[in-house]
């Protein structure tokens, strides 16, 4: 006979329910990241399982990570990765958790055809993290030269480890460095970023499993949110070719400010790009000599 509390429908329930007595959000979710993760499966086929039983090994399992969860740490750090794009990352607590609107900002690289009209353009990805960005531009257009930098040895560990993954080693060379120490004037084509934009006195009001699981270095963008950005912003009118393009992820209430920024900085045709909750996420920018 079957024992229906072990199977998959009950141990969904019993798990969002626990999850949902903490105040995690989005709980059933959660509970069904876990259990696809730890059946091999999309997420939808459970649904098609059920009435499976879990082994006691899985069931152990499960509860280890309902219990992971229930302490606030982030669901993806739990499983080790997450989708982005068209690939799978790895993630843990070295980098920040890919996002789906930090996908606007790769998009909007992508789609800009000055830079791929280069027959090898040079692309630098400013804070790199988990190398999310610039292994998506890589894996769509190998022919170009990227390079990745990030102040932490850590995320840069994470990146290759990524790279090495996608198989794309080659085509990334990354560095633990500021991008004006090791990037000479005027050779790149692009450079595109998303930067700690957070403003300082906002970061304790993050959610729990932004607060205090992901690194307060890859958010806290100073007092105002704009500090990490103005550095860079800086340095790019340097670094950037002449038409080269910048591109941003932003704070929803930082464009008017940022493309004010780029426009002191010598940078035209600049707009400002909306994410899929309509609102402010990117601001590009290309340079004019």
């Amino acid at each position: 006979m079957s024992d229906s509390t072990k199977n998959v429908a009950h141990i969904l329930k019993i798990g969002a329910d626990f999850l949902e007595g903490k105040n995690i959000e989005n709980p059933r979710l959660v509970c069904e990241m876990l259990l696809s993760r730890l059946l091999g499966c999309k997420r939808l086929e459970l649904y098609l399982k059920y009435n499976d039983e879990l082994s006691e090994k899985r069931l152990a399992a499960m509860r280890r990570g309902i219990k992971r969860a229930a302490s606030g740490e982030p669901v993806q750090y739990i499983i080790g990765e997450t989708g982005f794009m068209d690939s799978v990352f790895k993630v843990d607590a070295r980098a920040l958790i890919p996002r789906p609107e930090t996908e606007v900002l790769v998009k909007s690289v992508l789609e800009c055809e000055s830079i791929w009209q280069n027959e090898s353009p040079a692309v630098v990805d400013v804070g790199t993290g988990s190398g999310c960005i610039v292994l998506s531009l890589a894996s769509v257009h190998k022919n170009g030269k990227y390079l990745a930098i990030d102040i932490s040895e850590e995320a840069l560990s994470l990146a290759r480890e990524n790279a090495k993954k996608m198989s794309l080693s080659e085509h990334v060379h990354f560095l633990n460095a500021d991008l004006s120490d090791v990037v000479e004037p005027e050779s790149m084509n692009a450079i595109v970023s998303n930067l700690p934009y957070i403003p300082t006195g906002d970061c304790e009001k993050l959610a729990t499993e932004v607060r205090d699981h992901e690194p307060r270095s890859a958010l806290d963008g100073g007092a105002d949110g704009l500090r990490i950005i103005d550095a860079v912003i800086q340095d790019a009118g340097i670094v950037l070719k002449n038409d080269g393009m910048l591109f941003l992820e932003i704070g929803d209430d930082q464009g008017a400010r940022v493309s004010s920024m780029l426009e002191a900085s010598g940078f035209s045709d600049i707009k400002v790009l909306k994410d899929l909750n309509d609102r402010d996420r990117v601001v590009l920018g290309r340079l004019a000599i």
